[in-house]
Parts: C-alpha cells; sequence; structure tokens
C-alpha cells in the first residue's frame, strides 16, 4: 500500500509509552495480591526490604535484557514499533478524508473516532482492552482500540502478512463507528435484546461484523480513487486476512470443527464476498447485509 507523505491522523492517543520505556510496566493488581504475603514478611527485616529493592530493580529496569545487550534490540524494536504506528494513524487519516466525504455527499457530518494505540493492555469504555481481544470498536467512547503486537499475530498465527493486510483489519473497525452514527449498532441491540435465543442474537451480529467488512471495502475503493493507494497484490492481502479470520476457520483450529449457529462474525467465505462487494463498486446500498 503506497502510504508515505500522506497526512497522519492527530486525533490518536497513543498509549504505547505509558509501560515506562525499556522497562516494565506495573504488575497487575491480581499479581500484587498474590505476592502480597511474600512480600509482607520480607517486609519486616532489613535483609528481606534488601531483596525487595534488588527484586523491584531487577523487574522495573527489565536488567537480564540490559545485560543480553536488550538496549540494542529494544531500540530496533522501538523503530519499528514507531514505523507501524505511523502506518496505522496514516491509515485513519485516510479513513477520516474519505468517510467525511461519503457523509457530506449523503447531507450529513462525519465524526471520527479517537484512535488508541496501546501495547498489553488499557482501559476502555467498554472495559479492560487487552491484546488477546484484537482490534475493537467500543461505543461507548467511540473509540478504536489497536495493540500494534496483534499485527504480528495476524501474520504468524492467521498467515495473513502484507500491510494493506492492517489496513483492512483497521477500516472494519471504521465501518463500526459508521455503524454507529448511523444508528445501525443501537438497532441492532434492541433486536438482540428482542431475540429468542442465542443463535438469534448471534445471527444479527454476524450482520453486524459483515456489513463492516463492506463498509471496508468501501473506504478502499474511494481511497484507491482519492489517493492512489493499491499496489498489486493489497486486495488479495485484504481478502486473505479477512478469511484467516472467519468464524468457520478459527473455530476449526481451535477444536477442529465448526458450529454455524455460534459464529459472531461469519465465515471466511461470507467475509470475503461482503468485503469484495463493497470494493466493487463502493456504494452504501451494495452494503445492506440486514435486508439479505
Amino acid at each position: 500500500m503506497k502510504w508515505r507523505q500522506r497526512k497522519q491522523s492527530t486525533n490518536v492517543d497513543d498509549r504505547r509509552s505509558r509501560t515506562g520505556g525499556t522497562g516494565r510496566g506495573l504488575p497487575s493488581i491480581g499479581t500484587l495480591l498474590f505476592l502480597w504475603p511474600v512480600i509482607k514478611n520480607l517486609l519486616r527485616s532489613k535483609l528481606g526490604i534488601a531483596i525487595l529493592i534488588i527484586g523491584a530493580a531487577v523487574y522495573f529496569l527489565d536488567l537480564p535484557s540490559l545485560i543480553g545487550g536488550g538496549s540494542s534490540t529494544s531500540t530496533i524494536n522501538e523503530e519499528l514499533d514507531n514505523e507501524q504506528a505511523a502506518f496505522i494513524k496514516t491509515v485513519h487519516g485516510d479513513t477520516e478524508a474519505i468517510w467525511s466525504k461519503i457523509f457530506v455527499d449523503a447531507g450529513a457530518r462525519y465524526s471520527s473516532p479517537t484512535l488508541v494505540l496501546y501495547r498489553g493492555s488499557t482501559t476502555s469504555g467498554c472495559g479492560l482492552a487487552s491484546s488477546r481481544m484484537g482490534p475493537f470498536y467500543c461505543p461507548e467512547d467511540r473509540n478504536i482500540y489497536v495493540d500494534l503486537g496483534f499485527f504480528e499475530d495476524l501474520k504468524h498465527q492467521h498467515g495473513a502478512s502484507g500491510d494493506f493486510a492492517q489496513a483492512y483489519v483497521l477500516a472494519h473497525e471504521i465501518g463500526h463507528h459508521v455503524q454507529y452514527l448511523e444508528g445501525t449498532l443501537n438497532k441492532v441491540e434492541r433486536a438482540k435484546q428482542q431475540a429468542w435465543g442465542e443463535a438469534k442474537k448471534n445471527q444479527l451480529q454476524v450482520r453486524v461484523e459483515l456489513q463492516a467488512d463492506c463498509y471496508a471495502g468501501i473506504w478502499a475503493n474511494h481511497a484507491h480513487q482519492q489517493f492512489d493507494i493499491l499496489e498489486e497484490g493489497d486486495l488479495e492481502e485484504a481478502l486473505i486476512a479477512a478469511a484467516s479470520i472467519g468464524d468457520d476457520r478459527l473455530q476449526k483450529q481451535s477444536q477442529g470443527f465448526a458450529i454455524p449457529h455460534t459464529f459472531t462474525h461469519g465465515s471466511s467465505k461470507q467475509r470475503v464476498e461482503w468485503f469484495t462487494r463493497g470494493v466493487k463498486n463502493g456504494d452504501l446500498q451494495d452494503c445492506n447485509t440486514f435486508g439479505r
């Protein structure tokens, strides 16, 4: 994807550095409670206090890593991390430009979500944001949360590499924000409350996710027209990413078989189909997953 020398979004809350430079962040409350009996006993003697001080220094400064030459590795990782962040900020800027124009053409106003970048875990309006959750949109605070480490998992665990695979993932989450602005998310939540059984609720959620895939395709269509972003192989990268995170494939990888009525995001085939539909014409009317 051609992305350099384009405007990066400034609507970004970058929390990556809040864990404290090359050292480590604070241990979790659960870890502290688990260790408290040991800490309490150590505090009763000077030797115990000295052990605690040394242990804290080793933990927070990550001394084994530094002794083993970790400082140069950390610098390289930081450079790669910043490169990754610059790319995601640029894609976010592209989505702001594209969706603002689409909304204006429809006689409406687009308000951009805040992009929150973090590593490990952070807080969100929807509760704890963890790297295990993958990127997600929180309608409670209208933020998109992205742990950059997810893209390594996407590449190594799901076989979806390439920068446009990453752009697709962010564009999908932006699609959820568009659904929020349209009122779709609220309508679906009300429908879920009235639905009988988990299978019906899951079907509604699948339609939400597939529409977000279609909206990601609409962004790709318009962004290429406006910024000439696509390079050879880019769309294939997005299609591979869409297929790799289909519910059927994920379930087969984890348990050996798929259970369709438990799907919440759609099958690989469906995700590819709806993203492709958005890319083809770039028309919102082609993304009506609820009318099919």
